[in-house]
């Protein structure tokens, strides 16, 4: 996540990378410095964000080497979903399949239908925890030479979501967008073949997926609404524990990485507390706030609505992706105001310490 005298700016989370809010930044006059040449004193403030309604899209590989990995996310799905109990909030939620048969485009990204014959979990699904093992099982009898995660999502919510087509009406302009793409395998929309009777896979590439995803889809300047995520192989070399094999996630690992997007190993043996941060995220609630300016630790205060918070339980510093994290029992309620004051690293010749 990404943001100068109260101005707004968006941001982008990842391991959940943060997805950023409403950002506004000040820089206190040189006039309330001690001298001219003292130490900057930075100010980041941050509000709560709030949404009315969400879209969340699950890209699931279907793939034969993909049915633990299919229970592992099923089995967590109430971790993501117990944070729409008791709001509001006008959700979305379907799947759609990623391995996907050469050719076919016009089946390309169509969602899953659920067992009453509909297409995607909204707030009037009697049993949403049972109606998604039910869809993100997908099966893994898939052609295995086509996965193209990134080209079903485009599929997805760009041709299939046109007015009578499949996917009609759950796509929604102004809501929040989550994208979750789950694969043990590359992203094969860039492959070629001049093999007889094996057509090339001829899927969107990430060079082209990514200012689609940040600039297109809902417009310049409204990343804030988007959230990307890949449950997928760890780079370098992908992973192989806890009994799944990946290989690096290919083409997932760029888009990661050109929108500031999420990533959890797909051969993690806990998906968890992943999925219930990722939760929070999709209901519009953050739990990590990026600073803009690189801190003097030492000098960190933390404000919450005009009251300082106290680091350690409540908050931490995390100098990696130079943030303020929180809890999830502690994250910061909608609409409040996170005030961040800090001298700047810069000021004062420091050097950051070395982990290692």
């Amino acid at each position: 996540m990404k943001r100068a005298a109260f101005a707004l700016v968006l941001v982008t989370l990842v391991a959940c990378s943060d997805n950023t809010l409403r950002v506004i930044y000040e820089e206190a006059p040189l006039a309330e410095q001690p001298d001219a040449l003292g130490p900057t004193i930075w100010v980041d403030e941050f509000q709560q964000r709030t949404v009315e309604a969400s879209d969340i899209l699950f890209v699931i590989d279907d793939s034969c080497s993909m049915e633990d990995e299919q229970e592992e996310l099923a089995a967590n799905f109430d971790a993501f979903i117990q944070h729409f109990d008791g709001t509001n909030l006008d959700f979305h939620i379907g799947v759609t399949k990623g391995d996907l048969e050469p050719g076919a485009t016009d089946d390309w990204g169509i969602l899953e239908n659920l067992p009453d014959g509909t297409k995607w979990i909204d707030a009037d699904t009697a049993d949403p925890i049972a109606a998604f093992n039910d869809i993100a099982n997908v099966g893994a009898s898939g052609s295995g030479e086509c996965e193209m995660g990134l080209q079903a999502s485009f599929s997805a919510l760009q041709y299939q979501a046109n007015p009578g087509r499949p996917n009609d009406g759950f796509y929604r302009e102004d809501a929040l967008l989550t994208l979750v793409v789950v694969s043990d395998e590359i992203d094969h929309g860039a492959d070629e073949t001049t093999i007889p009777l094996f057509p090339s896979c001829d899927g969107i590439q990430p060079n082209e997926y990514i200012p689609w995803w940040s600039n297109s889809l809902k417009g310049a300047g409204n990343q804030d609404k988007l959230i990307w995520t890949g449950i997928v192989g760890d780079r370098p070399g992908g992973c192989d524990a806890n009994g799944n094999t990946a290989d690096e996630g290919e083409g997932y690992w760029d888009v990661i990485d050109g929108v500031g997007g999420n990533h959890l190993s797909v051969c993690s043996d806990d998906w968890s507390e992943f999925l219930t941060q990722l939760g929070f995220e999709a209901a519009g609630l953050k739990t990590s706030f990026q600073l803009r300016r690189i801190p003097l630790e030492s000098t960190i205060v933390v404000e919450i609505d005009d009251e300082v918070i106290e680091e350690g339980t409540i908050w931490t510093y995390d100098r990696t992706r130079n943030a303020i994290d929180f809890p999830i029992e502690y994250v910061p309620e909608e609409l409040s105001i996170l005030r961040v004051t800090y001298q700047l690293q810069e000021d004062t010749g420091f050097i950051v310490p070395d982990d290692d």
